[in-house]
This record gives structure tokens, sequence and C-alpha cells, in this order.
């Protein structure tokens, strides 16, 4: 008829089985549902909540063992000074050698135990927890000699007794800070000279 245009035999027989279809038709056909699935696609997705399961089995550990390690640390440098300092005072009066070696332990394991941000509270706060262990057992086993203006002198006298030993709390803590951060650094060296290490080359930039 007139206005219509003709239309071929090859167009009234439809398209051939043997033509092939265009790579844009294929992922089409390759993505949708119930065609077939890339292999290493399919791999790659049934892999990865495997491997993301120990992953956060890790981390939830290594979290765990932080926060019992921090609470270790605030009981040691906390508990081994006032533990020292009550065996003194029962002893007889006044602070010695007992709170000074409990305040040198207690401050010693927290920051061997403590996390690397909480290293530096441990060495800032050595020596108020010293200071405050000793004027407190003494305050509290002789409550009536330090009331009025006597409160001020008993203040400077525990100051001046307990800074040795305050100073001796802050240079163990210092030391073994120092230490841990010695041995961690060490401990990353051979991890960058590791041909998996972090400055391995990867496979890309290697040539046949």
């Amino acid at each position: 008829m007139a206005g219509q245009r003709a239309r071929t035999p090859y167009q009234d027989a439809g398209p051939r089985p043997e033509d092939r279809a265009f790579p844009a038709q294929r992922s089409r056909v390759a993505g949708a549902p119930g065609g077939p699935v890339d292999a290493a696609h399919a791999g790659h997705a049934g892999a990865e909540p495997s491997a993301r399961a120990p992953r956060t089995g890790a981390a939830r550990r290594r979290q765990q063992a932080r926060r019992r390690g921090g609470l270790v640390a605030a009981c040691s440098a906390v508990g081994l000074p006032l533990l020292g300092a009550v065996a003194d005072e029962s002893g007889g009066p006044g602070v010695g050698l007992l709170f000074a070696a409990g305040s040198v332990l207690g401050t010693g394991v927290a920051a061997a135990l403590c996390s690397r941000p909480g290293r530096w509270w441990v060495v800032t706060a050595a020596p108020v927890v010293v200071l405050l262990a000793a004027a407190g057992v003494e305050y509290a086993a002789h409550p009536d000699e330090y009331r009025g203006r006597n409160l001020g002198t008993g203040t400077l006298r525990w100051v001046v007794e307990a800074f040795p030993v305050m100073a001796a709390a802050v240079g163990v803590a210092l030391a073994v800070v120092v230490g841990r951060a010695v041995a961690d650094r060490r401990r990353a060296v051979p991890d960058r000279r590791r041909p998996d290490g972090p400055g391995a080359p990867t496979g890309g930039s290697r040539r046949g």
C-alpha cells in the first residue's frame, strides 16, 4: 500500500538464532533475575560475610582486652598506693616504705597495662594520686589533729613528705612509657619490611 515501507524477507523472518547479542545486551541478561551469574562475583559475594565475621570477632576481642587492661591499670594506680598507706598507718604514725613501694609499683603497672592514649594520663595523674592517697589516709586516721589552722600546716607537711614518692612514681611511669614506645616502634619496622606488609609492592607493579 502507498505510504507504508516495504518489509524485507529478512525482517519478516525475525532475528536468527545465530545472531550474537551485543555486549550491553549480554550484561543485562547476566544481571537479570534468573540469568547467568558471574562466577567470580558469586564467589566474592559468598566469601564476604565469612571474611567479615572473623574480622568483627577479632576487633571485639581486642576491645574487650583493652577495657580489661584499662580497668586493671586504674585499680593498680589507685589501689596499691592506698593499700600501702593503710598498711604504714596501721603499723605506725605516718606513711613510709610500704606506701612508697605501693605507689611506685601501682604507677608502673598502670603505665604498662593502659592503652596508648592513657599513658600520659598515668604520667600526669601519678603525683596527684600519690598525694591524695597519703593525705587521705593520714587525715582519716587523725582527724582531730587537722582542724582549723592545723589543716594548712598538715597539707604543707603532706606535700613535703610525699614529694619524693611522687617524683619516683612519675619517673617509673615515664620509663615504662618510653620502653613501650620503643618496643612498638621496633615491632612496626619488621612488619613494614615483610613482603606482605603495608609497603610491599602490589601485583600490578610487578613487571613480567
